[in-house]
């Protein structure tokens, strides 16, 4: 109900008489007078302005303060979820060689390793996984990022062709157009952001092909044979070494190929300026 609604009431309260009176019917009673009165003086719209100044000041340090407990992690209401995800989106989180990384970058890193995590049976909640994961996303972004440098200094390019087969090949992995769509909106890209991604992993893989080739990297017999027998060999119930010799082999030349990045990573962290936020 309005003040002046409410002051009307206190007039009509009364029953109208039949005596006469000499009031015109327009002229305002002494009780809307006197409520006029009270609620236009100065006093009065002080006080009112003293109250609402009190409720914002109340409201602003609440907010103040709840705003500090979710940056703390000590409170977890969502209010501010989406700023604190703009902030931390944007923030720069390495620098290697002038080139930065952003925490939108490492937040994707992150969640391609949770995934993978969650496919393993890991529990992702516990706070050591979480800083391992953290980490290991970070140092990929890193190394990454020196690789793909490392491969502008050589004059590797790629072609839109090249890029453009590669994305078929992941389309076609993933299970079709839509499935890929799904996958690029969970992890918050664009088709752009996708197609960049394309590029830089071939281009990498370029160089890391010529890094292989000038390794000259050899498995041997004895080393299939070794692995197969570290592994149990028959004894162990394995299949015959004959069924999964171009696996053991792969394995192998993986773990060499391993060791050719590291070996450059090193390398190129020595001669590099790196800066981690």
């Amino acid at each position: 109900m309005s003040e002046n609604e409410s002051g009307k009431q206190s007039t009509t309260a009364v029953e109208q008489t039949d005596e006469p009176t000499n009031k015109l019917p327009d002229e305002p009673s002494k009780v809307e007078a006197t409520y006029d009165a009270v609620e236009s003086s100065p006093q009065k719209k002080s006080k009112v302005g003293l109250y609402i100044a009190a409720i914002v000041i109340v409201v602003m340090t609440l907010l103040i303060v709840l705003f500090m407990l979710e940056k703390e992690g000590r409170s977890s209401t969502g209010i501010f979820d989406a700023y604190f995800a703009t902030q931390e989106n944007s923030i720069v989180v390495a620098v290697v060689n002038g080139e930065e990384i952003t925490g939108s970058d490492l937040n994707t890193s992150i969640q391609q390793f949770n995934q993978a995590a969650v496919a393993q049976g890991i529990d992702t909640s516990s706070p050591e996984v979480v800083t391992d994961i953290r980490s290991q996303a970070l140092d990929v972004l890193v190394n990454t990022t020196l690789l793909k440098q490392a491969a502008q200094e050589q004059g590797i390019e790629i072609s839109a062709e090249e890029t453009a087969q590669r994305l078929e090949t992941i389309q076609a992995d993933i299970g079709g157009a839509e499935a890929l769509q799904a996958r690029i909106a969970e992890l918050g890209l664009t088709q752009a952001d996708l197609e960049e991604d394309i590029k830089e992993e071939i281009v990498i893989q370029t160089l890391l092909d010529t890094l292989f080739a000038e390794a000259e990297i050899v498995v041997t017999d004895e080393e299939i044979q070794g692995v197969y027998d570290a592994a149990g060999g028959a004894d162990a119930n394995l299949p015959p070494l004959e069924e999964v010799r171009d696996q053991v082999e792969a394995q192998i030349r993986s773990s060499k190929e391993q060791e050719v990045i590291d070996a450059y990573l090193s390398t190129l962290k020595a001669e590099a300026e790196i800066q981690i936020n």
